[in-house]
């Protein structure tokens, strides 16, 4: 099938109430479906189409390297069908379906595979009751929550968000300089703190961060790159994944993601080129909702995320996740340079 039959087949599968999935693959279980490709159709036009669609992607295979630690949680299901067969992988995850779009060895070659699969999606956090926010506000009017002076002990957010975890700080090495030249900006020096103590990764097993390790599928640059590419592609649509913002371009003012959750939500700062320093967070349910600004840091906000169970809507204490982390497979150790 040609691309826009592929996109409209897996719109119609991934929608509330889509069809059981069933292979017709000799030898597929059920639980998801492969999709026939056109050998005319590029896996990078693909790999764009799907991110417009369905945002954040998250990379399960590259260069025949299938990472380890994929569970049920994080994309499983779009490799078990092809086992032994993947070259690339990149997954979405939208509500209780997984898009998968990536390569198989297909004899001296290799050749497109789009498949739907299965997903347990975890319960999303609700807003319900008298402690909830009020999704109709705009967003201008969200500003962040009392609380946002350092307690009298002097610690910062982020090592609060440290000693939350449990967690020795690694003391990664990265190059600044590089990195917030190519963005045009400097990033936010809490979050540079979070970056050299923890690097790329998953907090409670259901936040994660976004840090500096190039090629990685939790590398900041590499993801807002491919956001920047897909947004600007004129092919792929008028409507920006991140409406009613544009992603970040340097100079300009837009949306660079930091952080998402399993449930798909999305942690975002709203940078300006021209008001360097002031980072407000954005943040946006899985529901596609509007989005809210926290007039706050970025270790802060992460801090009310885990630990705070009055932080509605996104807090995630009341779920009793536990708080930790878990590194990136690429995450470096002390000492190294991203």
């Amino acid at each position: 099938m040609d691309e826009r039959e592929l996109f409209e087949t897996v719109a119609s599968l991934v929608r509330p109430g889509g069809r059981e999935l069933v292979c017709g693959r000799s030898g597929h279980p059920v639980g998801h479906v492969c999709l026939a490709v056109s050998d005319a159709i590029g896996l990078s036009p693909l790999l764009k189409g799907f991110s417009r669609r369905y945002g954040q992607l998250r990379n399960l295979a590259t260069g025949g390297y299938v990472d380890p630690t994929v569970t049920e949680r994080t994309g499983l299901p779009l490799l078990a069908p092809l086992a032994g067969e993947v070259t690339e992988m990149r997954g979405w995850a939208s509500g209780s379906r997984w898009i998968g779009c990536g390569a198989v060895r297909a004899g001296d070659g290799e050749r497109p595979v789009v498949l739907v699969a299965e997903r347990a999606a975890p319960e999303a956090p609700l807003v319900t009751g008298g402690d909830a926010w009020d999704d109709a506000q705009p967003q201008g009017e969200i500003q962040g929550e009392a609380g946002t002076v350092l307690p009298e002990d002097g610690r910062t957010w982020a090592q609060r968000v440290i000693e939350l975890t449990g967690w020795e700080p690694l003391g990664i090495s990265a190059d600044w300089a590089a990195i917030e030249g190519e963005l045009g900006v400097p990033l936010p020096a809490d979050y540079k703190e979070l970056c050299e103590a923890f690097g790329g990764g998953t907090f409670s097993d259901s936040v994660g961060f976004l840090a500096c390790d190039e090629g990685d599928s939790f590398d900041l640059l590499t993801r807002w790159r491919v956001s920047l590419s897909v947004d600007r592609d004129s092919g792929l649509g008028s409507v920006s994944a991140v409406d009613p913002h544009a992603v970040y371009a340097p100079g300009g003012t837009g949306l660079v993601v930091w952080g998402s959750t399993e449930w798909a939500d999305e942690y975002c700062w709203l940078i300006d080129a021209e008001r360097p320093g002031e980072y407000p967070v954005l943040a946006r349910s899985h529901d596609g909702g509007p989005w809210h600004r926290y007039d706050m840091s970025t270790s802060e906000f992460l801090h009310r995320v885990l630990a705070d169970a009055g932080f509605r809507p996104f807090g995630i204490a009341r779920y009793d996740l536990g708080a930790t982390f878990r590194p990136a497979p690429a995450a470096r150790r002390a000492g190294e340079k991203c």
